[in-house]
């Protein structure tokens, strides 16, 4: 956790992954970081009112999400290897 806060902690977090998902950092939100190794909840907002087209945005998102939880990039990405990750409640 002292490593995660040192290197940026959330701040740092939600710029290297809204960078990586090619969103704004305004997008995400963080909800929770705690230990367990280190534990990020954080949510993932479209930027458009308009609710079909926020859908749409929102599973594009989750797709890209999911591809980077599984790339050999992850671990640069959010800052350590991701040893489990859920999106939507689901692992």
């Amino acid at each position: 956790m002292a490593e995660f806060y040192s290197s940026g902690g959330p701040t740092s977090f939600v710029d290297r992954v809204s960078a990586s998902l090619g969103i704004h950092a305004s997008q995400m939100k963080i909800v929770a970081v705690y230990t367990g190794s280190v534990v990020v909840e954080y949510e993932v907002t479209a930027d458009d009112d308009d609710s079909d087209s926020a859908d749409a945005q929102l599973r594009s998102l989750e797709t890209s999400l999911n591809a980077l939880l599984v790339s050999e990039d992850g671990a640069s990405i959010f800052g350590a290897p991701v040893l489990s990750a859920s999106t939507n409640d689901e692992i």
